[in-house]
């Protein structure tokens, strides 16, 4: 949905250009309010959707799912074709006629091309349809779906254009030095259709600095229905201005959130790592919220104590800081099924303490420390810089769930997935995960409503500053499309944004078309929920299955190789996607395991659950490895994920063996202690470099032991230099971007520095090493 009315501030930082022909469907500003923070014009999700998706609309006669108003408001539908494509017939349809066909006929086209109709519209959520010479279709730039009569549609929100509304027209924090940050946005007051003007006594500020109350905004109205923020003096930190305001006549306009930031640069995802924390196993902050669990449950199946007050107390320790994070992924805060169920081996007992079985909407599990303990730990990680990112899960709930006992019609409860019939594939959107958990139906209007406004209170309540989305692929694309939208609306008027990812586990094929299909599919399906209208990016399975472990654990492929996946992966998905590679995760078994039973015969070893005889590695090799993972991983484009405890080594196989408890520093072994200090340079590396987190990638030399690039933003740059050779290799590196002779690049893992000789660096490469050229010095 692209409005005819835009807004200079919350423009997401990616193109609107996804590669794909787009249909523009316009709804003026001033009758449609599907605007919020009116930040957004943004094109159709990424790749192919289910085919339902672009049938035949007859079955879409239902009841409309509208809220009535008190009278209809006029919308404008304008339509602009692809460039070059014209048609002879353009109609919209709607819920607000029964998918009538014909529908309202659009007028033109005008001379830009475009289409247009006026449909008098009740204020709500309608679902509609294009008719394009008699086809209908799916809005490929619609903002918003909904389902009507099991049929999927594009939708929009007609505000109540009687009502007053705000509107940011600029948005600025600056911060010249530290405790002299300074804010101010210009607001302006729209009256309702035939409605009063602005009541200037109505006019009400506040602001919160990390959550808390705070005090310096002021407000001055010019008396015209613009109104002045400002603050000054501000501290470090994040903030929240609101706004309230009522016309003469006592209506009142939504309140406006402004969300920003002070802070010395400008957040960006990519500059440094997303480190993923399961909630129960990363610190013991207080024993008082500690359960017993049935003596049946399996000790790494348990809750083991870890809690958001230990997590705070790692935060603030700074041991994050030093590893160069810059994002917190925790596990859900849900609060999650008491008791205990079968595993998927229907033989072993495990409890929730993994959080993705939630049983109440908006509450934060107890034995995690409860609500007041989440915004602690926030506050904390705010405190640093750091962001925080709560997972969250939208294809089930589990059977205890206060939603599933109430409305056990808005779930499906058929087939569980992988049993006979019911593959995880031609059943993805309906099968369980588990006969426990009810599947979320999507389907349902009010189960979207219920989840994007809980949703929101989550962001809402805690301060957070984004989601990481469980199983999308699961789940229909009206919840990815309905989930941002509505976060993007409620928190991003002022142009800060949320960091939105997701999880849509996909594999590799190591063939190339014609011979078989490639990794097109794998591409397509993780790159369908990403962009402007949907998620900001997804974890690069394709690559971690590509590369990570075949080319770092193992010696089935060289350094090309990962070279090569990589460059299709910046190639395959959205540009300016956020994609997170990995090297492992809460899913797969440690890397340093992969390594150690790195012989193809014993490969099976690190995927065994419950009979697992994965050891700790004997030798240096495997933590050799792993560092030049670790290497590769902090250097290339992207937003890293580190999994806690790869840091230093962690080893164990599949799930629950990688989830053990985190190991304090004491703790450690040599190979693993030499594995953390070659971690926290990685990360100096990574949040001083400014090439290391923004900059273009560019292949300098790839083979199967070496692999050298450059990371290059304007005229700075890095030079990267991995080795799996097992010995030193002399590499001469040609330097571009005009760097004069006798410039000196200082290695920031270590190494001796080199200097510009005849346009080229001459380095010796470590043998199963890595080096780290910049001009500036660690």
């Amino acid at each position: 949905m692209k409005h005819t009315t835009k807004r200079p501030l919350g423009m997401r930082s990616f193109g609107r250009n996804l590669g794909v022909a787009l249909l523009a469907l316009a709804c003026v500003l001033a009758a449609c309010g599907d605007t919020g923070g009116g930040a957004y014009e943004p094109p159709a999700l990424s790749g192919p959707r289910d085919a339902q998706a672009d049938t035949t609309a007859t079955t879409d006669a239902a009841t409309p799912d509208v809220t009535p108003g008190d009278g209809p408001c006029t919308t404008t539908f304008r339509f602009t074709p692809p460039p070059g494509k014209t048609y002879f017939h353009v109609d919209v349809t709607g819920d607000w006629n029964g998918f009538a066909n014909p529908g309202v006929a659009l007028a033109g086209p005008d001379g830009t091309g475009a289409y247009e109709a006026k449909v008098a519209l009740s204020p709500g959520l309608h679902a509609y349809k294009l008719i394009t010479d008699g086809t209908l279709a799916l809005d490929p730039a619609a903002r918003r779906r909904k389902y009507v009569g099991g049929v999927d549609n594009s939708a929009v929100v007609v505000r109540d254009c009687k009502l007053p509304s705000l509107a940011v027209l600029a948005s600025k924090a600056e911060r010249p030095s530290l405790g002299a940050g300074t804010y101010a946005a210009q607001i302006a007051f729209r009256p309702g259709l035939g409605g009063p003007l602005l009541d200037e006594g109505s006019l009400k500020v506040s602001l919160e600095h990390d959550g808390a109350p705070a005090s310096g905004l002021t407000a001055k109205s010019d008396g015209k229905g613009t109104v002045s923020l400002g603050a000054a003096a501000l501290k470090d930190g994040k903030y929240t201005a609101f706004v309230e305001a009522k016309d003469a006549s006592g209506a009142a306009a939504d309140r406006l959130r402004l969300v920003f930031w002070i802070e010395a640069e400008a957040f960006d995802p990519r500059d440094g790592t997303l480190y993923m924390a399961m909630n129960d196993r990363l610190k013991n902050g207080t024993t008082a919220n500690d359960v017993p669990v049935p003596a049946s449950v399996d000790a790494r199946a348990r809750f083991q104590g870890g809690d958001l007050q230990g997590a705070k107390a790692v935060v603030a320790s700074g041991a994050l800081d030093e590893l160069g994070v810059r994002t917190l992924w925790f596990s859900p805060f849900h609060e999650n099924a008491a008791g205990a169920h079968k595993a998927d081996d229907g033989v072993h007992d495990v409890t929730a303490y993994h959080g993705y079985w939630p049983t109440m909407a908006r509450e934060v599990d107890a034995r995690l420390g409860g609500a007041a303990a989440l915004r602690e730990l926030v506050r904390a990680a705010h405190a640093r810089g750091i962001r925080v990112v709560m997972d969250f899960v939208v294809n089930h709930v589990h059977q205890d769930h206060e939603l599933f006992k109430a409305h056990p019609d808005w779930f499906r409860t058929g087939c569980t997935c992988g049993s006979g019939g019911c593959d995880w594939t031609g059943h993805r959107l309906d099968c369980l995960f588990a006969p426990y958990l009810p599947d979320v139906d999507w389907n349902k209007p009010k189960i979207s409503d219920q989840f994007v406004s809980d949703a929101i209170y989550w962001v809402d309540a805690f301060d957070l500053d984004g989601l990481r989305i469980d199983a999308v692929k699961h789940v229909e694309d009206t919840a990815i499309v309905n989930l941002t939208k509505g976060l993007h609306d409620e928190f991003e008027a002022s142009g800060t944004k949320l960091f939105l990812t997701g999880e849509t586990a996909m594999g590799w094929s190591d063939c190339s078309p014609p011979g078989c299909p490639g990794n097109d599919n794998d591409y397509g399906t993780i790159a369908r929920y990403v962009g402007p209208t949907g998620l900001d990016g997804q974890f690069d399975f394709v690559l971690y299955h590509a590369a990570a472990y075949r080319t770092f654990a193992w010696d089935d492929r060289g350094l090309g190789h990962a070279d090569y996946w990589l460059r299709a992966s910046l190639s395959s998905y959205p540009p300016g996607a956020l994609m997170t590679p990995f090297i492992g995760s809460h899913d797969t078994p440690r890397f340093v395991t992969y390594a150690t039973y790195a012989a193809p015969a014993s490969r099976g070893i690190p995927e065994a659950k419950w009979d697992s005889v994965v050891a700790a590695p004997t030798t240096v090799d495997p933590y050799a490895r792993h560092r030049l993972a670790l290497a590769w991983l902090y250097t290339i484009p992207g937003v890293p994920l580190l999994y806690y405890g790869d840091e230093y080594g962690q080893w164990g196989g599949a799930d629950p063996n990688n989830r053990v408890f985190f190991r304090d520093e004491a703790t450690l072994s040599v190979d693993e202690k030499a594995t953390l200090a070659f971690t926290k340079k990685l990360g100096r590396a990574k949040t001083a470099l400014l090439p290391l987190r923004r900059g273009t990638y560019r292949k300098l030399v790839a083979e199967d032991d070496w692999l050298v690039f450059s990371r290059e933003v304007g005229a700075e740059v890095a030079f990267v230099v991995l080795s799996k050779s097992g010995r030193t290799k002399t590499v001469t590196i040609p330097v571009s971007l005009s760097l004069p002779d006798g410039t000196v690049f200082h290695d920031w893992l270590g190494g001796a520095d080199v200097t510009v000789s005849a346009g080229a660096l001459t380095v010796a490469t470590p043998a199963r090493g890595a080096a780290i050229y910049a001009t500036r010095a660690p």
